[in-house]
């Protein structure tokens, strides 16, 4: 029986568009309601982010030193209250613009209906990798999600979902660790060679199913984004000087690396896999 692993974010969905633009309306509303300069929050909410290791939490609004002066001491849930115009205006936006590729749904179902065993592997905290799955209505088409793990995830906290299909995997085994691939081969009991890893980045996917020995699909669709909203979100990292130092060296060591394949919609990893 063969496997699939599959890459969650601008593999599945566009998460660079849909989180940027869900993260712009956070902070504009913020702008309006609290009086405060643009560039003052976002340099408050990247400090916040290196705290937490994470940029995709929009709960960072509540700890922001500009928000704790406008409201003063107001409990957790006063301040919430408080500023829910914001939380608002980024939920309504990430409704607005948080949606599958083409043609991702009724791949997945026929893979599926293939006896295909379908995991997904996410740089994203568990908790919000999950909420996307379960957002998109997709989740019934995994037997697990690999995720890192992090803040706010309780095992089990869907009653829908045995907590055995979460897998947390610690910070220091995240992307790109082929030792990884290989625990997942190992857990799901599928060897290497009948196994198929798809995802966006050239570097943290490609490379390391490329050393995983497994076949390396590169989702080319996904990097096809505005180049402006991935600015937008490097701005606002959590990454650190030290990460950033990483990821150049990862850069230099994937050079050359190239896929086995190269697909332009999820649904061309269907003849790849000889299905359908």
């Amino acid at each position: 029986m063969p496997l699939l692993i599959t890459d969650l974010d601008n593999t599945l969905y566009d998460w660079v568009t849909f989180f940027a633009l869900s993260f712009r309306s956070l902070v504009e509303a913020l702008v309006e309601d609290i009086g405060v300069d643009r560039e003052k929050l976002l340099d408050e909410f990247k400090v916040i982010h290196q705290m937490h290791g994470d940029s995709e939490y929009p709960f960072a609004a509540l700890e922001l030193p500009s928000v704790r002066a406008k409201y003063g001491d107001k409990g957790t849930e006063e301040l919430k209250n408080a500023i829910d115009h914001a939380f608002h205006a980024f939920n309504k936006t990430r409704k607005m613009h948080l949606k599958l590729y083409d043609f991702v749904e009724t791949t997945l179902a026929t893979l599926r209906n293939a006896d295909v065993i379908v995991v997904g592997h996410t740089e994203a905290m568990a908790v919000n990798g999950f909420f996307r799955l379960k957002h998109l209505g997709i989740a019934r088409y995994f037997r697990r999600l690999y995720a890192l793990e992090g803040r706010d995830f309780k095992p089990g906290f869907d009653d829908r979902l045995n907590d055995d299909f979460i897998r947390l995997v610690p910070r220091v085994e995240r992307k790109p660790n082929p030792r990884l691939v290989h625990d997942i081969c190992e857990s799901e009991g599928v060897e290497p060679a009948d196994t198929w890893y798809v995802g966006d980045s050239l570097t943290r996917d490609i490379g390391m199913a490329k050393a995983a020995g497994v076949h390396a699909v590169w989702a080319r669709y996904g990097t096809q984004y505005d180049g402006e909203l991935w600015n937008s979100l490097v701005r606002i990292t959590h990454w650190t000087a030290e990460d950033v130092t990483r990821e150049a060296e990862l850069r230099r060591a994937c050079r050359g690396v190239e896929p086995d394949f190269t697909i332009d919609s999820f649904a061309e990893i269907l003849p790849l896999m000889r299905i359908g």
